[in-house]
């Protein structure tokens, strides 16, 4: 009998290894995003105990609308975290439902569009007709708006340079390439790129370009939930003028 047989080699364990930390990682992610909405909930709630304390019956409306608003964020949470735990325990893509990436950009453009106008970012998008990928609906939803959120920091960055471009605008395409049977996403900013040495590094875990805010994870954490739906992230730059994401993810066909 071979005793080696069984036997975990060193390449299981760095497998093993990689995904735990690739999960703390992404675990560290969620976190953040679970943060969001609670926070939220205790604002509410502590809002609607003050209206009960005043006993101000005119205020009934608020109150409703405001326990409305606990309930739904508080949906959210649970679906973030069963959605995670389904992200822990699946393997194959094909276990994950189909979803349609054109009608995730439009709810994510949506969500952040008031933020954009207030700086005058103008999000612009060019979505062709294309299949559905096979993703979790909040997994893709983090990708987009995280891009999104990407752009939106690059050109509200208050450099002379910024301050002069006329028109500050983030382009988010889609189109579907036949041949590869891939699905493309590009988020595209005109806020002058990046240097070649940032390029390197700005998918590595903790690496931010931001001065405070942010803990560097945002990008990696994309990454890795694109490279679990066996899809890829590109960078294009070109210094002084743009930076464009690139996705590519199979076709749920």
């Amino acid at each position: 009998m071979d005793q080696n047989k069984n036997k975990p080699t060193s390449l299981n364990f760095n497998f093993h290894d990689d995904r735990l930390r690739s999960l703390g990682e992404l675990s560290a992610s969620i976190l953040h995003e679970i943060n969001q909405p609670v926070t939220s909930i205790r604002m509410c709630s502590e809002l609607s105990i003050r209206k009960i304390k005043k006993n101000n019956l005119k205020d009934i409306d608020y109150l409703q609308t405001n326990l409305q608003e606990i309930i739904n964020l508080t949906k959210k949470v649970e679906e973030i975290i069963y959605r995670l735990q389904n992200f822990v325990r699946k393997n194959n893509t094909d276990d994950f439902p189909k979803v349609d990436l054109n009608q995730t950009i439009k709810e994510a453009k949506k969500i952040l569009n008031h933020q954009f106008l207030n700086e005058n970012i103008k999000i612009i998008t060019n979505l062709k007709n294309i299949p559905q990928i096979n993703a979790h609906e909040v997994w893709l939803n983090q990708i987009v708006i995280n891009l999104l959120k990407n752009a939106f920091h690059a050109l509200s960055n208050k450099s002379p340079k910024l301050l002069k471009l006329k028109k500050k605008e983030v382009i988010i395409s889609t189109q579907y390439i036949d041949t590869k049977k891939e699905v493309i996403m590009i988020v595209k900013d005109n806020a002058g790129g990046i240097s070649n040495d940032l390029k390197e590094k700005i998918f590595e875990p903790f690496f931010t370009t931001k001065d405070k805010d942010g803990n560097g994870l945002g990008l990696s954490i994309i990454k890795l939930i694109i490279e679990s739906l066996n899809g890829k992230i590109d960078l294009d730059v070109k210094f002084g003028e743009y930076s464009a994401f690139k996705i590519y993810i199979p076709a749920s066909l």
